[in-house]
C-alpha cells in the first residue's frame, strides 16, 4: 500500500494539523507502509526532497500562503504521476482537498480530513470560507470515500453545514498518553499563568493580557504570565503587555524542546486558551491529562470540558470574567480527564483506527 499524504505545512513547522500528519505518517511507515508528503511549505532553509525520520517529503512552494496554500504549478504536474492507493489530504479551510479532489487518479481512493472549524480567522477569511464551501460540497466531499473528524464537536458541525457529507468518521484526536502521564503537576512559586499556541488574532492572546493585568491587580499573591509560541502577533502583543504595565510579569517563549514544554505544563498553575476556532485542543487535553487547570470558552470544542467540569468555562471575553475563572481555577481541583472512545485516543491506537479505514479502502 503506498500513502500520499497532502498537508499544507509539515514537521519541522509545528501545529495541530502538523503533529497528526507527522505522526500518521511516522507510523504507518512504522507498520511497513510506503508514505510519501505533499507540503506547501518550501522556503530558503527547507530541502524540496528528504527524508525525515524515514518519511518521504516532498515540499512545493505556495503561490500564496496561508490561509490558501496555493501551491505552485508543479505540485499538480507531480500529483498526476504519483502512483498512490489512497490520498489522505488534510484541512478543508486550504484549497489542497480541492486540487486532490479533482487531480486524483480514478482508481485512487480519498480520505479528506477536514479539521474544520466552521468559521474564518478573521471576517475576510469567512467570507471567502462560505463561497469555498460550495467546492467543498460539489468537489471535494462528494468524491470523497471517508471523511476524517477528530472530535464530536467537528462531526456536528461538519454535518449541519454540508449535508450531502454522508461518510464521516469519527477517529478522536491522538494524544501521547503514556508521555503525559508521567509528568507530575508541581506548581511553583509566584503562580504561572500558563498559555501554548499560535500568537495570532483568533487565539485571543490580547485578552488573556487584559485578564492577567485585572487579575495581579486584584490579588495578592504574585504570579507570572509564561506565553508559548511564535506567531504574527508577537509585536503587537509585546506592545500590548507594555501598555498594560505588566511587561516584566510576562515570560515570552518560542520553540522549545518536547521536554521544555512537559517542564512548562508541570510548574504552570493555569493553562488558558481563549480561541474559538479549534476543532480539537491537543494542548487542553494535554494539560488535563497532567493535571493542570484549565480556563477555556463554554463554546466551540471545549465547550464539553466546561460543562462536564473538567475545566472552568467562560461565556465572554471580558477581562474581569476571565480573571474570575483564572482564579478559580488556581484553587480548585478539577478531574483529571482519561482516554476513551469519544474524547481521543492514544496515538498508536489513533494510528490503528487510520490503519484500518485504509484497509477498508
Amino acid at each position: 500500500m503506498h500513502v500520499l499524504q497532502i498537508t499544507p505545512r509539515y514537521f519541522p513547522n509545528i501545529g495541530g494539523v502538523e503533529v497528526v500528519v507527522q505522526k500518521i505518517s511516522e507510523m504507518l511507515v512504522a507498520n511497513g507502509i510506503q508514505v510519501t508528503v505533499y507540503s506547501v511549505d518550501l522556503i530558503h532553509d527547507l530541502l524540496r526532497q528528504q527524508k525525515v525520520n524515514e518519511v518521504l517529503v516532498k515540499r512545493f512552494t505556495p503561490v500564496f500562503g496561508d490561509p490558501l496554500y496555493l501551491p505552485e504549478p508543479k505540485f499538480l504536474r507531480s500529483l498526476l504521476r504519483e502512483n498512490v492507493d489512497i490520498i489522505h489530504v488534510h484541512n478543508v479551510h486550504t484549497l489542497l482537498p480541492l486540487f486532490a479532489a479533482l487531480f486524483k487518479h480514478k482508481k485512487t481512493r480519498l480520505v479528506v480530513q477536514s479539521h474544520y472549524h466552521r468559521f474564518g480567522q478573521s471576517t475576510l477569511r469567512h467570507f471567502l470560507l462560505k463561497l469555498y464551501r460550495r467546492a467543498l460540497s460539489g468537489l471535494v466531499f462528494s468524491r470523497a470515500d471517508v471523511v476524517v473528524v477528530n472530535s464530536i464537536y467537528e462531526k456536528e458541525i461538519l454535518c449541519e453545514d454540508f449535508k450531502e457529507c454522508k461518510n464521516v468518521l469519527l477517529v478522536p484526536e491522538g494524544v501521547d498518553v503514556d508521555e503525559v502521564k508521567r509528568i507530575k503537576h508541581d506548581p511553583v512559586k509566584p503562580r504561572r499563568i500558563l498559555y501554548v499556541g499560535a500568537l495570532k488574532g483568533y487565539k485571543n492572546v490580547d485578552k488573556i493580557l487584559e485578564s492577567f493585568a485585572r487579575l495581579i491587580g486584584r490579588v495578592d499573591t504574585e504570579f507570572k504570565l509564561v506565553i508559548v509560541g511564535r506567531g504574527s502577533e508577537y509585536d503587537f502583543l509585546v506592545n500590548r503587555a507594555r501598555e498594560l504595565n505588566i511587561s516584566s510579569l510576562v515570560e515570552w517563549k518560542r520553540d522549545l524542546s518536547r521536554q521544555q514544554l512537559l517542564v512548562e505544563y508541570a510548574e504552570a498553575s493555569t493553562l488558558v486558551l481563549l480561541s474559538p476556532l479549534e476543532s480539537f485542543s491537543r494542548v487542553v487535553y494535554e494539560a488535563l491529562m497532567i493535571g493542570l487547570p484549565v480556563v477555556v470558552l463554554n463554546y466551540g470544542a471545549t465547550a464539553y470540558l466546561a460543562r462536564n467540569g473538567f475545566a472552568e468555562g467562560v461565556d465572554s471575553l471580558d477581562p474581569e470574567e476571565i480573571a474570575d475563572a483564572i482564579i478559580r481555577a488556581t484553587n480548585r481541583t478539577h478531574p483529571r480527564i482519561s482516554d476513551g472512545p469519544s474524547s481521543f485516543l492514544s496515538w498508536e491506537a489513533y494510528s490503528n483506527q487510520i490503519i484500518s479505514i485504509y484497509c477498508r479502502l
